[in-house]
């Protein structure tokens, strides 16, 4: 076979692009069709010296299949091929020029959601899913539902089905102990002792330390969060406490002065019958009677006012202790629910890694099976020439990439090997 220079030039190419690495990171992603974008414009104006919010902007706007955005007062402007901090300027520039602003205003451009990417092979659904960023060839295949079991490997899917069972296993059973521990705390908190009893069950757990270690951080918090309140109901009681007191005392003085006013307004009473004193000073005595038995009336009003606050706060401490203890009761019984949940989840899963480990061994025996190789293809658009390049399932990938699933039973076939042979291929049908 005879190559020309172009078609060796377009191997060495492909080959070169095997060693990008096959990643997306965020500081240099280039915008390109189905991208969707939230502009935002402001321009500081110091005449008034505000910033003003160019409201029209603020929106999302889809890159088209052309490569453009197409904006309000601007037009269509390209996208594709930048960066969100090239496009930003360039919107900034644009709307200067056609504002006619002294200088351009500050942009930003938000992408909001990435351009899909596809999932191909064999997997349990093929199709276009959502792009996230940092998103890898495995997590992509997980969207996917997976990949496909072929016919004939039951015993890898039993298997997979017993390791699946011993993790749901090993999950509940680490619930149930922290539940049990939990409940434990619970109990401790409603006896309001300070002490967690080791639950029965757990006697031989060795990490049953750490575990009431745990949940005696959180009783401590929690009772010193009801401390913390109960003492500042009390301050307030004592507060109002130590206010009735004092007007006690001023009720007091108070009488005393009552009684001597009304002594000396009867003495001058007497006196002007007798016609010794004039009426004017009896009338002024009687003002005085007056006012301060009025001043004694604020004083009894005050002290009702003080002790009605006193059994305020008397009653918000106790309605405080009954809502804790309501409470502590409600998160008992839901920890006694989630308990038996967790049982049940043990039990089940206890059956499933039974029969699993039943079934793989006489499967095995009936039918030797050859474990395919799986092989994930990285199908990407470059520029204009699309290259595909075979790697491991912890590959990033970028937005709008393809990712193809094949299994290959009976050939080994390694990543670097593959993509030689991928790009070769490519390169020798452009």
């Amino acid at each position: 076979m005879r190559f020309n220079t172009s078609t060796l030039c377009g191997l060495l190419c492909s080959i070169a692009m095997i060693g990008l690495p096959i990643r997306a990171a965020a500081d240099d992603y280039r915008l390109g069709p189905q991208d969707k974008l939230r502009i935002r414009v402001v321009e500081w104006r110091a005449g008034s010296a505000e910033y003003f919010d160019w409201a029209v902007f603020a929106n999302e706007y889809a890159v088209s299949a052309s490569g453009t955005v197409s904006l309000p007062l601007i037009g269509s402007l390209p996208a594709t091929g930048r960066t969100t901090e090239e496009f930003a300027t360039s919107v900034a520039e644009t709307l200067q020029k056609r504002a006619g602003l002294l200088r351009p205003p500050e942009a930003t451009v938000e992408i909001v959601q990435y351009r899909p990417v596809y999932v191909v092979g064999t997997v349990q659904h093929s199709g276009e899913y959502p792009y996230r960023p940092g998103m890898t060839v495995l997590q992509a295949i997980g969207l996917a539902g997976g990949i496909f079991q072929q016919p004939g490997t039951e015993a890898g899917r039993t298997e997979k089905d017993r390791i699946t069972a011993q993790g749901v296993h090993e999950i509940a059973r680490l619930d149930a102990r922290r539940l049990l521990v939990r409940r434990a705390r619970l109990g401790a908190e409603l006896e309001e002792t300070r002490q967690i009893a080791t639950p029965e069950e757990l006697r031989n757990d060795a990490d049953v330390a750490r575990l009431i270690e745990t949940e005696s951080a959180v009783m401590n918090a929690r009772s010193e969060a009801l401390k913390s309140q109960l003492l500042a109901f009390s301050e307030i009681r004592n507060l109002f406490s130590r206010e009735v007191e004092a007007l006690e005392q001023k009720i007091e003085v108070q009488n005393r002065q009552i009684a001597l006013a009304r002594r000396e307004q009867q003495t001058v009473s007497a006196l002007v019958n007798k016609g010794l004193a004039v009426t004017s000073r009896e009338f002024a005595l009687e003002r005085t009677l007056a006012d301060l038995e009025s001043k004694l009336l604020d004083y009894t009003t005050a002290v009702l006012r003080a002790r009605q606050e006193i059994s305020k706060a008397e009653r918000a401490a106790d309605d405080l202790k009954a809502e804790r203890k309501a409470r502590i009761v409600t998160e008992k019984q839901d920890t006694e629910a989630q308990i038996d949940q967790s049982k049940a989840r043990l039990t089940t899963a206890l059956s499933l890694i039974n029969a699993a480990t039943d079934i793989t061994p006489q499967l095995l025996l009936e039918k030797p099976l050859e474990k395919p190789t799986t092989v994930f293809t990285v199908i990407r658009r470059v520029g204009t020439n699309t290259v595909k390049t075979v790697v491991d399932d912890t590959a990033m990938i970028e937005p709008g990439d393809v990712v193809q699933v094949d299994q290959v039973v009976g050939e080994s076939v390694s990543p670097g090997k593959a993509s030689m042979r991928a790009a070769t291929e490519e390169s020798l049908t452009r």
